[in-house]
């Protein structure tokens, strides 16, 4: 980081995207609100810092806790699929099959299978 500013605007957003999981609409905008700056400026220190785009950074974070939700609630894919914010679970289960690898569902069972003695 640049300093120490935007290591703590980094954090904020970050705090910010899982605060507004379940909010499909929270967006660039919103985010840029609230780390008091432009979005163009923003976009452009998210990316400077995580190598990623701010999209990128929020779908990361949000399949991140999709996969904590797959291993320890019993949920439906579906409604895992509504609480991090996708108002379709077939794009969801896309989603998050392309950046893990596999769908939700194997990823559950994979999970339970690497819990048993």
């Amino acid at each position: 980081m640049e300093n120490n500013r935007d290591y703590l605007t980094l954090l904020r957003i970050i705090e910010e995207i899982e605060k507004n999981l379940e909010k499909p609409d929270f967006a660039v905008g919103d985010m840029a609100k609230v780390a008091n700056t432009s979005q163009r400026n923003l976009l452009r220190k998210v990316k400077a810092h995580t190598g990623l785009s701010l999209i990128e950074l929020k779908t990361m974070i949000k399949i991140k806790h999709a996969m904590k939700l797959l291993q320890q609630a019993d949920l439906s894919i579906s409604e895992i699929a509504f609480i991090v914010g996708y108002n379709d679970p077939l794009h969801f289960s896309k989603i998050f099959k392309r950046i893990v690898g596999m769908a939700p569902a194997n990823y559950r069972k994979a999970c339970k299978l690497s819990k048993k003695p």
